[in-house]
């Protein structure tokens, strides 16, 4: 999914490479400029990430 398209509530899934899946869920997206700034919710707590608007991420809704 493209990162303009998150949602609130939309889930990501992130593959380590050994083999363990976490996941997170979309909690807040704001545009910052030409980047958007997304927090996601976790079972260690709650972090940030800026992206640019045209990059990808593994979602589901």
């Amino acid at each position: 999914m493209q990162i303009s398209q998150l949602k609130p509530g939309h889930k990501i899934f992130e593959h380590k490479d050994c083999g363990r899946t976490e996941h997170y869920e979309v909690v807040s997206i704001r545009q910052v400029g030409r980047m958007f700034e997304v927090t996601f919710k976790s079972a260690q707590g709650l972090v940030s990430a800026m992206y640019p608007a045209n990059g990808f991420i593994q979602a589901a809704a």
